[in-house]
């Protein structure tokens, strides 16, 4: 017998980044689990009674009103987790089980029903876009996160561009960041803004390094826009780790350690950029398939 599924993300407030990564991800999964979504205000209601809600996030935004009215007992309830930073849950939603995308050195941290680990970024992945006519060369992207700023320091200078949301660019500029600004990507299918880049950078927090995270959703999103990656050295644990451990030895060249190292890499690389994004490609010959796989274990989670 199929289950009726809801994957919960309403706001408070209108929803004023639609494509940022957490809409995005419940968009994707209300669409691979057969599931209900209720994300927008203007979302409506359906006149039934839900046997699994799944919420890809929660924040201080979350509408935990409307929340409260589909919580019934007996009730399969998840929290899916890409961070490992806190999150508040609302007492209506106890108990729930968590599925994270990290490590942790105890089985059930946060005192939970269940803790699943299953890498969760997979649901970004898709086959690649076109390749289209690269306009620009390297950018980042990404909120304020305060534990990755040395690294942001050291390589968002100069022609490097930096996307993010314009009350985070004085963040950057303290923390002594000098890119090129640029607004919100567009991540409207097809039409991504990433693809008018031929490079993009990969940091990561301090603490990733020594607590293993899944590849962030910027390597997934890097394979759809043919992007060649760069990745600072301090990622090594995490590649060693991940489904990309087999191509360390290639990866090394893509791997650097100061902006004037990135700044070489990118003019050696632009001798013949589609050499490089070919090598890369053969990296995520498995990515689908790790894909396929993660949604049948998430539906055999759900499903259990």
């Amino acid at each position: 017998m199929s289950k009726n599924i809801l994957i919960y993300c309403r706001q408070i407030q209108a929803v004023n980044n639609p494509v940022a990564v957490s809409y995005r991800n419940a968009e994707i999964l209300a669409r691979d689990l057969v599931a209900d979504i209720l994300m927008n205000k203007t979302d409506r209601l359906q006149n039934k009674e839900y046997d699994v809600i799944i919420c890809p996030y929660f924040n201080k935004y979350t509408d935990y009103n409307t929340l409260k009215s589909l919580i019934k007992p007996n009730q399969k309830r998840f929290l899916i987790r890409s961070e490992y930073e806190n999150v508040d849950v609302t007492a209506a939603f106890k108990p729930y089980s968590q599925i994270i995308n990290f490590n942790s050195e105890i089985n059930n941290p946060y005192k939970v029903d269940s803790v699943y680990r299953l890498n969760t970024n997979l649901l970004i992945a898709r086959h690649p876009n076109n390749l289209t006519n690269k306009r620009y060369d390297c950018i980042y992207y990404s909120r304020h996160r305060a534990d990755r700023m040395k690294y942001c320091k050291e390589y968002l200078q100069g022609d490097i561009y930096l996307s993010t949301h314009p009350k985070n660019h004085k963040h950057f500029f303290h923390a002594g960041c000098r890119p090129k600004l640029i607004k919100h990507i567009d991540w409207t299918p097809t039409k991504e803004t990433l693809n008018q880049f031929r490079y993009s950078l990969y940091l990561e927090d301090v603490y990733t390094h020594s607590v293993f995270n899944n590849l962030a959703n910027r390597w997934y999103e890097a394979g759809f826009c043919n992007n060649v990656v760069f990745f600072d050295i301090n990622c090594i644990n995490t590649i060693r780790k991940s489904e990309l451990a087999y191509f360390e030895d290639q990866i090394k060249f893509y791997m650097v350690s100061s902006h004037s190292e990135l700044q070489a890499k990118i003019n050696e690389c632009n001798k013949d950029f589609e050499k490089h994004l070919a090598i890369q490609k053969t990296w995520r010959l498995n990515e689908m398939n790790l894909r396929r796989e993660m949604i049948e274990e998430l539906k055999r989670i759900i499903n259990d």
